[in-house]
């Protein structure tokens, strides 16, 4: 491989380091010398930073920032959203009763339709989302189950997207980018069609509900 192909494969396999340099917020002799070290030892021989700063020049802006703005766009769109406080996390191993027994909680929450309850199951383990009304229902009933982890004191961001949001690729990165860069944790993350909920530790719920406001542009 060339320098040029070498640089433009480190940069489209690191998307903060690409968006930055689209967004000419990155210096390219800064990154030249951080990423000279791993340029030479994939190109065998030394090389020389200019090189690898006139790579950096020349790169063309990737097919995803091609259609960053066009996203950008969508992100303008999202609906309404959604706040719940008091938000418990359940990882149970996952049993024949385990699965048995979500009747009846479905059952118990539409008789409280003001509870929060998502149940969500993996390939070995299962988690549950609820509010923290349901605490102790749910010990009891799953009592005799394998509690693998509990987190509590958590909070639920619930954001309708547009109904063409299945069309469009990289929404999801940029929701989650904007968290990243503030370092809030998305503890879970549940979504269907037309809904996508993030729950944070409800510290961080202000901050999230902030920044995804920012996304679309209130």
């Amino acid at each position: 491989m060339t320098v040029a192909e070498l640089v433009r494969n480190y940069v489209e396999s690191h998307p903060f380091v690409e968006e930055g340099l689209s967004d000419g917020i990155i210096n390219y002799a800064g990154l030249a010398r951080h990423i000279l070290p791993v340029i030479q030892e994939q190109f065998g021989r030394p090389v020389k930073e200019g090189a690898v700063i006139m790579s950096l020049k020349r790169l063309s802006p990737s097919y995803y920032y091609q259609v960053s703005a066009g996203i950008k766009k969508f992100l303008h769109r999202l609906g309404q959203f959604t706040v719940r406080y008091d938000i418990f996390d359940y990882t149970f191993a996952n049993s024949t009763s385990l699965i048995r027994e979500q009747e009846k909680v479905f059952h118990y929450v539409a008789q409280h339709p003001d509870y929060f309850y998502s149940y969500s199951k993996g390939i070995n383990e299962s988690t549950i989302i609820a509010s923290r009304q349901m605490h102790e229902y749910l010990l009891d009933l799953f009592h005799s189950e394998n509690l693998l982890a509990h987190k509590k004191d958590l909070a639920a961001l619930t954001i309708l997207l547009p109904k063409d949001n299945t069309e469009i690729s990289g929404i999801y990165y940029f929701i989650f980018r904007a968290l990243a860069w503030q370092d809030i944790n998305v503890v879970e993350v549940i979504s269907t069609t037309n809904e996508i909920t993030l729950v944070v530790a409800e510290s961080d719920l202000e901050q999230s509900f902030r920044l995804v406001r920012r996304l679309k542009g209130v």
